[in-house]
This record gives C-alpha cells, structure tokens and sequence, in this order.
C-alpha cells in the first residue's frame, strides 16, 4: 500500500522500495533555496514557491521550484524523471530527474534591464548552491548531471510594469537501490 507522499510503497515482508527520489528532492531544494543568504535569506529576498502559488500576491523576486510557467492555469509538469536498470538484476535503477523551474523579477517601472539582470541573478545563485552542496542534496542524488542545463529568458513590458523571466531546468542522477 502507498504511504505518505507516494513515494514508498511495500513489497514482500518489510522491504521498502523507493519508486522515485523526484518528492524528496524537492522538497530538499525548496529548503535549500528558501534558507539560502542568497536567495530567500538575502535582503531583498527572493520569494520561494513550491509549485503554483496559492496567493495572487506577485512578489518583485520569486523562484518557483516545480513549475516553469507561473501564469499557466494548468497544471503544469513538475519533474521528469527516466529510470534505467542499474545492473544485473533488478535491485538497482539509476534515476535522471529534471525538476522545471522559474527565476521572476518584476518591477512597476519599464526597465527590462534591472528586471532581466535579476532574473539571471536568481538563476546564477542556483547555480552557485548546485555546484556547492556537498550533501548529494540531502542525499537524494549522485551528481547534479550538470545542474543549471537548459533555459530560456521570457521578457514583457507591461502595464503593471517590466516582467522578466527565467524557465530553467535543474537535472541529476540518482540511483535507487542496490
């Protein structure tokens, strides 16, 4: 029977399996991020979110962590991850997970440039905890493979004001079991 989060499930006698590390990694970099002195610490600080907001409230600095479209209504693709056999037998899987995200700076004024400098700021300082944490990220991966991999920087200028954005992706290797 599944257990809390869906993340273990039981097999024969007491064995747990994990199915995936995709839950426990994100919650790991959501406190990463939100702790981080250069990110929710740091002065202004970047608002985190898990996911979708439920506040319509837009802060100037946000990271969303699980979700690269912060206006989409949808439900939106938190992670993918691809398991492969990790040797003979089938006790081990290695685990490729790439977990969406979004770096936001928003301004009421029209300069794209301060925003669009911001947005790339919130991104370099993941960056930086990627390649720093000597945790194995809470011992849920190997290896970032190699972290920060793809984005693409959205920019608008609104009423309301300049809007920049930055959806990246944050990719690593795991393996599970044996």
């Amino acid at each position: 029977s599944p257990r809390a989060g869906g993340e273990e499930s039981r097999l024969a006698g007491d064995r747990m399996t994990i199915t995936s590390r995709v839950p426990a990694l994100l919650d790991y970099l959501v406190a990463l991020f939100q702790n981080a002195a250069t990110l929710g610490a740091a002065t202004p600080p970047v608002t985190v979110f898990d996911g979708p907001p439920t506040t319509e409230l837009d802060p100037g600095l946000a990271l969303y962590v699980g979700l690269s479209d912060p206006d989409n209504a949808a439900a939106e693709t938190a992670a993918d991850f691809t398991q492969s056999w990790g040797g003979l037998g089938r006790q081990a899987r290695n685990e490729t997970t790439t977990i969406h995200c979004c770096a936001q700076a928003w301004a009421g004024t029209d300069d794209l440039k301060t925003v669009r400098v911001a947005a790339t700021g919130i991104v370099a300082a993941v960056e930086v905890l990627m390649q720093s944490d000597t945790t194995q990220f809470g011992g849920n991966v190997l290896y970032p493979a190699p972290g920060v991999g793809v984005g693409a920087l959205l920019q608008n200028n609104t009423t309301q004001g300049a809007i920049a954005r930055v959806a990246f992706d944050l990719t690593f290797m795991s393996r599970i079991g044996g």
